[in-house]
């Protein structure tokens, strides 16, 4: 049972990572770039759904968190764009920002969990996600898209982005092994984090 899980977790997350390629690359319209996005929100939604029962049946400490944090960004970039009414959108936002805090304490109780437990690696990497989603669950509180409906496409690109950096970097985790782990889970977020500023930059230049 354990390795079928796995195997669908592995297949919808490498179906995800190839559709949010493609809508990344795609012009930003209705067609092929709303396709690949929706493709790439439902794999990895059925990715990150068979990971968290892969830790109901062997919890991982750091893994489990992982998991939330990037549900959090997907689910995000989904709401922004798919719920249009201003009001349903921010009664909907703040159950999210709830979930969001949750996920903050959630990973920083848990890095200090692993610092306890001599798991440094694991222990930094943790308290690095756990201070970036607090940061962020703070810019979602303050950027509220139901409030700021003209910065709702700057604030999809930031989630969806931070989705395909979370599928990247499991892909990197994976399959570069030989690479130190800190350095395999924390370049793509740095490299990710440069792309997806410039890519809000571009979009507002061009929306200007």
């Amino acid at each position: 049972m354990t390795e079928i899980i796995l195997l669908l977790h592995i297949v919808s997350g490498y179906v995800a990572l190839l559709a949010g390629f493609t809508a990344a690359l795609s012009r930003k319209k209705r067609g092929l770039h709303s396709l690949a996005g929706n493709v790439f929100f439902y794999g990895m939604t059925i990715s990150l759904i068979f990971a968290l029962g892969l830790n109901v049946i062997r919890f991982s400490p750091f893994l489990f968190p992982i998991a939330l944090f990037t549900l959090y960004m997907i689910m995000g970039g989904k709401l922004i764009f798919s719920i249009r009414d201003s009001k349903l959108l921010g009664q909907w936002w703040r159950i999210y920002l709830v979930f969001g805090l949750f996920i903050s304490l959630l990973m920083l109780g848990l890095a200090m969990f692993l610092f306890l437990g001599n798991n440094i690696t694991a222990a930094i990497i943790l308290g690095v996600f756990g201070i970036i989603q607090s940061l962020m669950t703070f810019s979602d509180w303050k950027n509220n898209p139901s409030a700021r409906p003209k910065n709702r496409v700057f604030q999809h690109i930031n989630k969806m982005g931070g989705g395909m950096i979370a599928a990247i970097t499991a892909f990197a985790a994976v399959n570069l092994q030989f690479f130190p782990p800190l350095i395999v889970w924390l370049t793509p977020s740095l490299i990710g984090s440069i792309l997806i500023g410039y890519a809000i930059r571009q979009r507002r230049r061009t929306s200007s």
